[in-house]
């Protein structure tokens, strides 16, 4: 482990005051559009009855009606509902002006980009400080990222 100065830090965030903007922007722009594509694809969900697979029953689940998006992954993912519900899905998505790949979500493409712009920003900061910043996960990788965009966006909003 390294143990930059602050000068070093001060310089470092400098230096990548773009990249911790680039960050900001891309959570932002992925959490609305998460928000934008619960709130058509809700409706659609409802009017779909899933339930707990075999394979999760086997696991000792009890074997229930699924209400909560979030737990989709439990149902049978070859299922004939499952596979209307997404092809429901990739109709709203297109009423709601996404033209990307068919099959593809845009609040999921959304937050894999967030992810890549968080990744640079660590491995950014990995450098400086000689930790692998990519192998922390959890609340550590939470407090890593706000420490190295609260240092960025000073740098940033100085440079403005």
């Amino acid at each position: 482990m390294k143990h930059p100065t602050l000068q070093q830090f001060k310089a470092w965030a400098r230096s990548h005051a773009q990249l911790g903007h680039a960050v900001v922007m891309a959570q932002a722009f992925a959490q609305c559009k998460r928000e934008q594509v619960d709130a058509y694809i809700k409706p659609v969900f409802e009017l779909f009855d899933f339930y707990v697979s075999d394979q999760f029953v086997a696991r000792g689940m009890q074997r229930e009606r699924i209400t909560d998006i979030n737990r989709l992954y439990m149902t049978d993912l070859q299922g004939a509902d499952y596979l209307a519900f997404l092809h429901e899905c990739d109709v709203e998505h297109r009423k709601h002006g996404y033209k990307g790949k068919p099959g593809h979500c845009p609040a999921l493409e959304a937050e894999e980009l967030q992810r890549i712009a968080e990744h640079a920003l660590l491995k950014a900061g990995s450098d400086l400080f000689g930790v692998d910043f990519c192998d922390v996960y959890g609340d550590n990788r939470k407090k890593a990222l706000d420490l190295l965009i609260g240092a960025t966006l000073k740098a940033y909003r100085r440079a403005a």
